[in-house]
Order: C-alpha cells, then sequence, then structure tokens
C-alpha cells in the first residue's frame, strides 16, 4: 500500500501543477481583448484539450520515474506488475475528476474576463465622446468669433491685427502711421540712420471700410489653419509716400562711415570658347541710393519700422540675373546660330572653315538682349579671306617658252571675293540655321587657287618675239607668229593677264576709222583680242611697230580657228614684253617721255653740258605740241639754256681780256686770236676810240653755275 500512496501523491502533485498552469493560462487571457464571446468559448474548449494534455504527459513522467527508482532497489517483477496495475486505476480515477473541474474553473474564469473588459470599453467610450464635444464646441465657437475679427497673428498693411475687428485694426494702424519712422541699423543692431513719416511725407490714404473689405473675405471656419499659417492682408490703396522726399531722403542719408568691399555686377553673356553661357550676376555690398529707396519704399507699403543696411536691402542690385528670361532667350538664339557651320572648299584641296571664335563676334545684342547679325563683324572676316585668297590685280610670276622668268604686270584677272555679296550669303546661311559646304561668292574667278592662279590651260603672247603659244593642261598644244597693236601711233597691245571674255565666229569689229570682218573674234582687254587677219600676208618680226594692229593680236586664219577650237571663256591669255623691248618701244610710243629724260640728265650747267643740252633741245623741237606739253621739265631746260650762254659769254670775255694783255686780237666769231700777217689792218678804216676803264669786262669766273638759279 506505500506504493499507492506513492502514486497518490504524485497524483496530487501532478493535478496541482497542471491547476497553476491553468490559472496562469486564464489570466493570460483576461488580457486578451475578446468581444466575441462563441470565440473564447473555443479558446476554451483547446485550452482543456491542451490541459489534459499536458496532465496525462506529466502523468506520464511521474510514473516513469516510478518505474525508474523501482528498477534502482532491484525489486522483484512480481511487485512491479502490482505497482503498475494499482497506479492505472489511480490515474484513470483522477483524470475524470481533474477534468470536470478544470473546465468548469475554465468557463467561470471566462464570464469573468468578459464582463470586465465590456465595462473597460464603455468608460474610453463615453471620454472620446466627452473630447470631441469639447473640441467641435471650441471650433464652432472660434468660427463664429472669427466671423468678425482677425485670425490669430494676422496682420493687415503690416499691422498686427490679431483678434481685431475692422475699426479696432483701422485704429491700430492709423496709431502706428502717427508714430511711424524707420531706424537703419547695422549687422549688431546699432543705430546708423533714422527717417520719420515727415520726411518721407508719409500717411494712411485709405478709409476703415477697405479693412472691412478684407475681414469680410475671411473666413471663420479656416480660423484653426491660420494659426499655423497667419494671414497677411492688404489693402487697395495701401500706404502713400511723396516719392519725391523719399528720392530725396535716400540720397542724403550718410552711410560713409561703412566701407563696402564688392560691387555688384550684372548677370552677362559670354563666349566660353564653344557655345554662349551666361555668367551669374554678383551681388555686392555697396550701399546704393536706389537700393536704400527701395528698401524704405518696401518699408513704408508694410509699415515696418527697421532696416537693416548689412541684410542687401539697401545694396545696389544687379539688375540684370541669370534666371531673367530675355538673357536666356538671347543665350538661345546665340547657340542656334553656333550651331550652323559655314564650310569654304576652293578646290585644289583647300578647305577653309570658320572658328567658332571668329563666328562668335558676329553677333550682337543690346541692353534688353535682343540678338542682331553684326554685319560689320562679318565684313571683316570677308575681308580677310579676301587679303588671303585675292589675287585680282597682282602681278603674276610667270615662266615663259623660252625659259625666262617674269612678273607680268597688274592686270584685271585672278580671284576677287565679292565683299557685299559675300556677306549677304553668310547672313542668310546664318537665317537658314543649315550647315553649307560652298565657295566664297566671287566678283571675279580664275582657274586655281594653287600657286598660280592662270593654272597650266593658256594663251601665252610675247610681244617681244610677236609669237603666241597655246597650253592646255601643261602642254604646248599650238604656237605662231602674230602682229600686235602699232607701237609708233601708240596702239602697242597692253601687256597683263586677262581672260577670254567670250567666242564669236563671223564678226565685224569697229573703231573710230576702220571696220574689219573676221573669221575668228576671242576679246580679252576691253576692245583688244585674237582674231585672225586675212589682209595681212606676213607676221612676226617687227611689222607691229609701225604697222601693227589698233591693239588687238592679229594671226593667221588657219591658226585663228585653231585656237578658237582650243580655248574657253575664261581661259587666261598671258600678255607680256622681254629683254628690253618695252623701253625701245616705249620711245616710240612716247617720244616726250624721252626728251623729259634727256632734260633730267643735264643736271649743273658747264660749257661742257652743252653738247646734252643740244640734243635735248632738237627733241623737243620735234615733238608735236601736244607731246610737248607733256614734257613737264622744260623749264629746266630753258633754264640750263640761260646759264649755258653766260658761261659762254663770260668765256670769251675772258678771252678777249688775255688776248688784248698780249697784243692779239680774238675774232668775235671763233673766240680765237687772229694773226696780223694774215690780216692787214686798215688805220683809216679804225680810228683810235678811247679806252673808258669803267667799260672794261670784269674778271670772268667760269665756275659751273647751276641751271635752277635762273
Amino acid at each position: 500500500m506505500s506504493e499507492v500512496t506513492k502514486e497518490t501523491q504524485v497524483t496530487e502533485e501532478t493535478l496541482e501543477t497542471q491547476t497553476t498552469q491553468v490559472t496562469e493560462e486564464t489570466h493570460a487571457a483576461k488580457e486578451v481583448e475578446v468581444v466575441d464571446l462563441a470565440a473564447d468559448t473555443e479558446v476554451a474548449k483547446e485550452t482543456e484539450t491542451e490541459n489534459t494534455d499536458a496532465v496525462n504527459e506529466a502523468e506520464a513522467v511521474e510514473n516513469t520515474e516510478e518505474v525508474k527508482e523501482t528498477e534502482t532497489t532491484e525489486e522483484p517483477e512480481a511487485v512491479k506488475e502490482a505497482v503498475a496495475a494499482e497506479y492505472a486505476q489511480a490515474v484513470e480515477g483522477t483524470e475524470v475528476v481533474e477534468e470536470k473541474e478544470v473546465t468548469k474553473e475554465n468557463n467561470e474564469t471566462q464570464e469573468k474576463s468578459l464582463n470586465e473588459k465590456l465595462g473597460v470599453g464603455a468608460k474610453t467610450m463615453l471620454g472620446l465622446e466627452i473630447a470631441l464635444g469639447v473640441v467641435l464646441f471650441v471650433y464652432l465657437s472660434g468660427s463664429v468669433y472669427f466671423e468678425n475679427h482677425f485670425y490669430i497673428g494676422s496682420r493687415v498693411n503690416g499691422v498686427e491685427a490679431s483678434f481685431k475687428n475692422a475699426k479696432a485694426a483701422y485704429e491700430q494702424i492709423l496709431t502706428n502711421a502717427d508714430d511711424y519712422k524707420i531706424t537703419f541699423v547695422d549687422a549688431k543692431g546699432n543705430e546708423v540712420n533714422q527717417v520719420s513719416a515727415e520726411d518721407l511725407g508719409f500717411e494712411v490714404n485709405y478709409p476703415v471700410k477697405q479693412v472691412q473689405s478684407l475681414l469680410d473675405s475671411q473666413t471663420g471656419f479656416n480660423w484653426v489653419a491660420r494659426i499655423f499659417v497667419p494671414a497677411q492682408y492688404y489693402t487697395k490703396t495701401g500706404n502713400t509716400y511723396d516719392k519725391v522726399k523719399v528720392k530725396e531722403i535716400s540720397s542724403s542719408l550718410d552711410f560713409s562711415r561703412r566701407e563696402s568691399t564688392m560691387e555688384s555686377e550684372n548677370a552677362c553673356i559670354y563666349f566660353d570658347g564653344e557655345s554662349f553661357v551666361i555668367e551669374e550676376e554678383v551681388y555686392g555690398d555697396t550701399i546704393d541710393s536706389r537700393g536704400v529707396e527701395k528698401a524704405i519704399t518696401n518699408a513704408v507699403e508694410n509699415l515696418q519700422t527697421e532696416i537693416n543696411i548689412e541684410d542687401g536691402s539697401c545694396f545696389l542690385e544687379p539688375s540684370v540675373k541669370a534666371d531673367d528670361n530675355d538673357i536666356n532667350r538671347a543665350v538661345e538664339i546665340l547657340n542656334k546660330y553656333m550651331e550652323t557651320d559655314i564650310t569654304y572648299d576652293l578646290g585644289d584641296g583647300i578647305i577653309e572653315e570658320v572658328p567658332a571664335e571668329t563666328k562668335a563676334d558676329w553677333f550682337t545684342w543690346d541692353e534688353y538682349f535682343n540678338v542682331s547679325i553684326n554685319k560689320d563683324a562679318i565684313a571683316e572676316f570677308v575681308d580677310e579671306m579676301a587679303e588671303k585668297y585675292d589675287t585680282y590685280g597682282e602681278p603674276k610670276r610667270f615662266v615663259t617658252t623660252d625659259g625666262k622668268t617674269i612678273n607680268v604686270p597688274s592686270s584685271s584677272y585672278g580671284w576677287k571675293i565679292n565683299r557685299d555679296g559675300e556677306v549677304k550669303q553668310i547672313m542668310k546661311d546664318l537665317k537658314n540655321g543649315e550647315d553649307v559646304v560652298r565657295d566664297f561668292t566671287y566678283s571675279n574667278r580664275a582657274k586655281s587657287h594653287g600657286v598660280n592662279d592662270y593654272g597650266n590651260s593658256y594663251v601665252e603672247v610675247n610681244l617681244s618675239t610677236q609669237h603666241v603659244y597655246v597650253y592646255r593642261d601643261g602642254l604646248m598644244v599650238l604656237d605662231t607668229n602674230c602682229v600686235s597693236g602699232n607701237i609708233a601711233k601708240g596702239t602697242g597691245t597692253h601687256t597683263g593677264v586677262y581672260s577670254i571674255a567670250y567666242k564669236q565666229k563671223d564678226a565685224t569689229l569697229r573703231g573710230d576709222n576702220y571696220e574689219s570682218h573676221v573669221s575668228y573674234w576671242m576679246p580679252f582687254n576691253m576692245g583688244e583680242g585674237l582674231h585672225d587677219a586675212t589682209w595681212r600676208s606676213k607676221f612676226g618680226g617687227d611689222i607691229y611697230r609701225n604697222s601693227g594692229s589698233h591693239g588687238c593680236v592679229n594671226l593667221p586664219l588657219a591658226k585663228a580657228g585653231e585656237i578658237y577650237n582650243i580655248v574657253e571663256q575664261g581661259w587666261p591669255v598671258i600678255v607680256f614684253y622681254t629683254g628690253n623691248t618695252e623701253k625701245e618701244n616705249a620711245k616710240i610710243t612716247t617720244p616726250q617721255a624721252e626728251v623729259m629724260t634727256l632734260i633730267a640728265d643735264i643736271e649743273s650747267v658747264t660749257l661742257e653740258s652743252e653738247a646734252k643740252i643740244v640734243v635735248a633741245r632738237q627733241k623737243y623741237d620735234a615733238l608735236t605740241d601736244e607731246q610737248k606739253a607733256q614734257v613737264t621739265n622744260y623749264e629746266d631746260l630753258v633754264s640750263a639754256e640761260t646759264v649755258l650762254n653766260t658761261l659762254k659769254e663770260q668765256a670769251a670775255a675772258q678771252a678777249a681780256a688775255a688776248a688784248a694783255a698780249q697784243g692779239q686780237v680774238i675774232d668775235p666769231a671763233t673766240q680765237q686770236p687772229v694773226d696780223p700777217a694774215a690780216q692787214p689792218v686798215d688805220p683809216a678804216a679804225q680810228p683810235a676810240q678811247p679806252v673808258d676803264p669803267a667799260a672794261q669786262p670784269a674778271p670772268v669766273d667760269n665756275t659751273p653755275v647751276d641751271q635752277q638759279a635762273f
């Protein structure tokens, strides 16, 4: 029986433990807010099942422990079986009893917890309803109140108007206006200057009804929101002031003790090497009367009583800022222009691109940032290109067929950029906004942009040899004798580089006193050109000097036809002299020039200059009246002749005096001594004459006399 007693004790201990667990779970269940009683019941059932399982597990554990103890005491097998049987009966009875008791207690606990929860919820709801009622009452009361009073924190024209009706707010405005003054302070709050309402001509220039209108626009139900965002009201009229007085006081205030460190600068446009950009404005710290005026105006309109001169309100502000629409619009337009690329392809592998820096100078803008194309800047660029590529009118270095290198005089051949035309074309390209690759606009064109602008296909006319050569692609394809302009008649063919103006068959050439029919006509310089001359039987030699043409290059008929079939319009024609031919011809064409040269060679006159003077006189007298009129140094010849005559007279006098001293007689005609024996003298025919010393000639000075002195 001792073993049964032990088992019973174990069962009681297990039951107590299980009861404790149930109690703790019940307390935990109370803390959970459960409203649905059916749900609580389900929980209770689950809890009961769990408790039963726990009891079974505990009893099994105890049973196992008892068995282990029995095994430890090494009792007989029969005793073990008896104990096990008794234990099983005891457990079976205990389980039934415990299950009923636990179920009863759980139901009671759940019912109690539900009643407690229902009581607490009712109390909480009642408190919330009371609180909401109070809040609603306050809100509605405030809404009614603020229908006739300004919101909390409201300001009317800068004056505090919280909780005031329109009349009270207006009276406050008037009160503030009577005592109104503006104090200027520095960064430390020290007073620097002060102006009164009288200084500014300040007054309230609006009636109370404008304040009432502001209040009427106010919605009472919005008063709570306005606690966090105070309302700022401004009447339609606002406070008034005398603008003249404000300007005067702004200029008269003394801020000289304050030193500025930096001037304000406007935002501006500049080119950074790739595109136009805006440089930000700079805010300086220089106090400016305009800034002071602006600060005073703002203070008056808002009834502010203090201006801090260091907060920037009085500083001279930049008038142009980087975010202004005008300056940004201008930059957009400028960069659109910059995106247009203009490339010049001159041929011969020569490419000229317009640098971005150069193109950036082609645009300008006014103070309002209205962009325009700078025509003068574009013209400067065109002038630079003309200086680089123009060859028109320049002497041409040329190697003749006979191997001589000469400089052909300036002429009408070569490249010449049309300044106005190119400027207009550039402006058109920019406005179109599309990339272009083209050549310049020319007023005169040549064949090549290479070393020689006449290229390697041309007509060579050697006036010295009276021969014509035709070259095509660097190879001579034709040559022939010719007859050029008449030198003696002053119609010599002009030298230079020209181009075939056009070609014409069966043309009639007319002049002042002639009319000639030709089969092939190829003009190149005004009325001068290449053509056949069937009226001539000979070509070449010196025919041209006295029997030449009126200026054209005469050719044999067959050769003229061949040349006609080779050359085209624009084909270069190079006309020149070689050696001294041109100088020799000049003597024929302009004899007056030779006379002027002879006169210039006389220089200082001596008795030895007589030969030069005589030749110059003879050449001058041979000129026509028209040619004589062109001798600009003729007076020098006259002076030289006068000096020569004087020198000759002086020389004659000196010779006569010397002969007389030796008893010789001088022949006036030859200025030589006369032999008395060869020429007898008749005393009767030569009466003696008294000698007058005063009539004796003075000694002759044979020093050369400068012809310019006469």
